[in-house]
C-alpha cells in the first residue's frame, strides 16, 4: 500500500481523535498504523494496550517498542515506559473514537466504503474486491478477518484521509452487533453475500440470522447502495430492510433471471474457471483463477460493488484470471510429506454446513484420496444433524482414508461405508501423525474444519513439513467467521 493510502497522524491529532492526554512529551511522532498485538507492531505503530481476561497490554509496552511502536494508548501510567504514553479512560472506547474519526476524515476527502457481511463468503469476497481495486488504482481493506468489535475500529482508524476506496468486512455472533459496527463504518455500499445456518448456535432460526445480517443497512449512508443475492430465500426481507434504512438503490446478483449482475454459466479448467455473465444486460466472459462455482457467485457481488463505486466492472473482470491462492480457503500446493509426493488442498480456515457442501461440490471432478475433517462448531441444537448430513457427499467422493478430529465428525464417519477407512484423532498432532503413517505417493489431501476444532493446525503442520514445488489454483471456500 502506498504512503497515500495509509494513516498519518501526529501526536496532536492522536490526542484529539482518541480523547486522551499525553503523559509525557511525545515529540514529533507520526503514526501509520494501530495495533493491539505487540507482535504485530512495526515502525510507526500506535500500540493499543487493551486489558483482557488472559493478558494485559500494559505488560507488553517494551515488546511493542522493540517492534517499532512509537507510542502507546494506555489507561494508566507505568514506570520507565519505553515509549510515549497517551492516556485515555478506556482503550476500547478510544479505539472506537479513533475509528469513527478515521472514517469521518476518509469520507470528507471523498472516500467511499464498501461494507460486506453474510453467512458465507465475506472474507473471500473482501479479498477479491481488494484484488480488483488494487489493480484499478488502490484501496484500503480490512486485514484477515478483522470484522468484530476490535477489528472494525482498527481498520477504520488506519483509513487515509484520501479518496481511496475502502472495504470493511463485518461479522457478528449476536443481534445488535452489526448495527454497532455498521454505524461506526457507515458504508456507502453494503453487501450481504448469502444467508446460511453457519451461526445457528447463536440464533433460533435462519430468519433471525437474516435479520441480524440486515443490520448492516442500519449504518448505510443516506442514499447508499445495497447489494443483495437475488437467489437468497430472504431477498425480499433484506431488500425491505435496506429500503427502510434509506438505501437509494438496490442492486442484485445471482443466477436469477432478474439479477442485475447475473451468473449465466461456468466451466472448469485444470486450474481456473471460465465464467459467462450478464452485467446489467450486457454479456461478458472472463477467466477466474479458481474452480469452485461459489467463487463465481461471489464475483457477481464484487463486480456489482465495483460498478457502484463508479468503476468499469467489465474491465476489472479481466484482472480475475490471477486471483487465487487464499491461504486456508482452498489453496492448492504440491510437495513432499513423509517422503512421498502429495497435493494439499488447504481449506482449513473455517467451516459450516454451507461451506462444506460448496467445497465437496468443488471436489467432485477430482476427488481426494485423503480427507481430514474437524468438527463444525457453533451450530447449536442442529450440530448432530449438520454433521450427519455430510455423510452422503463424502460417500460419493469415496476417499480412501478419512481422518476426523472431534466427536461429531467421528460419529458421522461411523456411518460411512467400509470402502472409506476411518481414523479418529484426538488432536491435530495425532491427525498429522496418522497422515504420516497412511499417506501414499500421489495422494491428494483435503483439509477442512472450524477454526476452534483443529483442522488448520494439521494444514499448518503439513505445509511446514512439505518441500513445496508449486502452488496452483484454489478449490472451495470457507464460511468466514460469523
Amino acid at each position: 500500500m502506498s504512503a497515500a493510502q495509509t494513516m498519518s497522524l501526529d501526536a496532536t491529532m492522536l490526542a484529539t481523535r482518541s480523547g486522551g492526554n499525553w503523559i509525557s512529551d511525545p515529540g514529533a511522532i507520526i503514526t501509520s498504523s494501530v495495533e493491539i498485538d505487540s507482535r504485530s507492531c512495526t515502525k510507526g505503530s500506535l500500540f493499543a494496550a487493551l486489558s483482557g481476561q488472559h493478558a494485559d497490554g500494559h505488560d507488553y509496552l517494551h515488546a511493542a517498542a522493540g517492534n517499532g511502536a512509537v507510542a502507546a494508548l494506555v489507561e494508566r501510567a507505568t514506570d520507565k515506559a519505553p515509549l510515549p504514553l497517551l492516556r485515555v479512560t478506556n482503550v476500547q472506547q478510544a479505539l472506537n473514537s479513533l475509528g469513527a474519526a478515521g472514517r469521518d476524515a476518509h469520507a470528507a476527502a471523498g472516500g467511499k466504503l464498501v461494507g460486506i457481511t453474510g453467512s458465507v463468503g465475506k472474507t473471500g469476497s473482501k479479498e477479491m474486491l481488494a484484488h480488483l481495486l488494487r489493480a484499478s488504482g488502490g484501496c484500503h481493506a480490512s486485514r484477515a478477518s478483522f470484522n468484530n468489535h476490535l477489528g472494525v475500529p482498527l481498520t477504520l482508524a488506519a483509513l487515509p484521509a484520501a479518496p481511496v476506496p475502502a472495504i470493511q468486512e463485518i461479522g457478528m455472533n449476536a443481534p445488535g452487533e452489526i448495527t454497532a459496527l455498521s454505524s461506526l463504518a457507515r458504508p456507502d455500499i453494503a453487501i450481504i453475500t448469502r444467508i446460511a445456518d453457519s451461526h445457528a448456535g447463536f440464533f433460533d432460526s435462519l430468519e433471525a440470522i437474516a435479520a441480524a445480517k440486515a443490520e448492516i443497512f442500519d449504518g448505510l449512508r443516506a442514499g447508499g447502495t445495497a447489494i443483495l443475492n437475488r437467489d437468497d430465500a430472504f431477498f425480499e426481507m433484506l431488500a425491505e430492510h435496506a429500503r427502510n434504512a434509506g438505501a437509494g438503490r438496490i442492486v442484485t446478483f445471482g443466477t436469477d433471471a432478474e439479477a442485475d449482475f447475473r451468473l449465466c454459466d461456468t466451466s472448469r479448467g485444470e486450474d481456473h474457471m471460465t465464467v459467462t455473465a450478464s452485467l446489467n444486460g450486457a454479456s461478458l466472459s472472463f477467466t477466474l483463477g479458481m474452480r469452485g462455482s461459489h467463487w463465481a457467485m461471489n464475483v457477481m457481488a464484487v463486480l456489482a460493488a465495483l460498478d457502484a463505486l463508479g468503476l468499469d466492472a467489465r474491465k476489472a473482470a479481466g484482472y480475475l484470471d490471477d486471483f487465487n491462492e487464499l491461504p486456508g480457503r482452498g489453496a492448492v500446493s504440491k510437495g513432499r510429506f513423509a517422503d512421498v509426493g502429495i497435493t494439499l488442498i488447504d481449506d482449513s480456515y473455517n467451516a459450516g454446513p454451507a461451506s462444506m457442501a460448496a467445497a465437496f461440490s468443488s471436489l467432485a471432478a477430482a476427488p481426494p484420496q485423503v480427507m481430514v475433517l474437524s468438527d463444525m462448531l457453533e451450530l447449536g441444537d442442529g450440530t448432530a444433524a449438520a454433521h450427519a448430513a455430510l455423510a452422503p457427499a463424502i460417500t460419493t467422493l469415496r476417499p480412501r482414508l478419512l481422518v476426523t478430529i472431534g466427536q461429531e465428525m467421528s460419529r458421522m464417519a461411523a456411518a460411512l461405508p467400509c470402502a472409506t477407512r476411518h481414523r479418529a484423532a484426538d488432536s491435530a498432532a495425532h491427525a498429522t501423525q496418522l497422515l504420516r503413517n497412511h499417506i501414499r505417493d500421489g495422494d491428494t489431501v483435503f483439509i477442512k474444519g472450524s477454526n476452534g476444532s483443529g483442522a488448520w493446525r494439521v494444514a499448518a503442520d503439513l505445509t511446514s513439513a512439505m518441500s513445496t514445488t508449486s502452488s496452483v489454483s484454489t478449490v472451495g471456500e470457507t464460511t468466514d467467521a460469523a
